[in-house]
């Protein structure tokens, strides 16, 4: 319970300026972008936001390299059954709302493999980066969570009638976002590695 507060904390205290800052953008860049759209878009940097909280990407406080790494797969079974059984049914769960999102936002993603392969780079990154802050690098959790963000893409095809084509999320006269998923990705990593160690003296 302690977690989801810091979570949430940390989510909000990054999403005050981060937000308003991509309002501004898109007032001054992208007027004609669909009200519905921009709306996922902040959700979808909030939940960016959640999941790098989660996971414990480090900061500039807390930046330097300290890797522990699990190499071999399903190793923790072994150790303590219950926890990993757990442990990777919320890697599942945290990862299928970026299933869910990615491909309305982003009609290159619908197809299951590309969604495979994007989940898979995400949870890359933040393994990789997870060497800087002192956490786990562990291989089950590439696994779990792509599994979770293709979970998420074959429930966004069932929604893809009903909210993608219905506001016109995918309407081929409109130009995507031009920083689509990877500059979204980094957006929120770079708020959350430079603002949350200044809204933690804030709050």
């Amino acid at each position: 319970m302690v977690r989801l507060y810091t979570i949430g904390m940390e989510s909000v205290s990054v999403s005050v300026l981060l937000l308003p800052a991509m309002l501004l953008s898109w007032e001054l860049f992208r007027r004609n972008m669909p009200a519905i759209r921009k709306g996922m878009l902040l959700v979808f940097a909030v939940y960016l936001c959640g999941v790098y909280s989660a996971t414990g990407l480090p900061d500039a406080s807390n930046f330097i390299f300290r890797p522990r790494l699990q190499l071999v797969p399903v190793l923790g079974v072994l150790k303590d059954t219950p926890q990993y059984l757990m442990d990777s049914l919320l890697n599942i769960l945290m990862m299928i709302p970026f299933g869910i999102l990615a491909p309305l936002l982003w009609r290159k993603l619908r197809s299951v493999k590309r969604m495979a392969a994007a989940g898979f780079c995400f949870s890359l990154a933040i393994e990789l980066m997870q060497m800087f802050s002192g956490r786990l690098t562990d291989v089950d959790d590439l696994i779990t969570n792509t599994l979770g963000a293709v979970i998420g893409c074959l429930i966004a095809r069932l929604l893809y009638r009903h909210i993608a084509i219905a506001h016109g999320l995918h309407d081929p006269s409109r130009q995507e976002d031009i920083m689509g998923l990877p500059g979204m990705m980094l957006l929120c990593a770079s708020a959350m590695f430079w603002i949350l160690p200044l809204g933690g003296r804030l709050m």
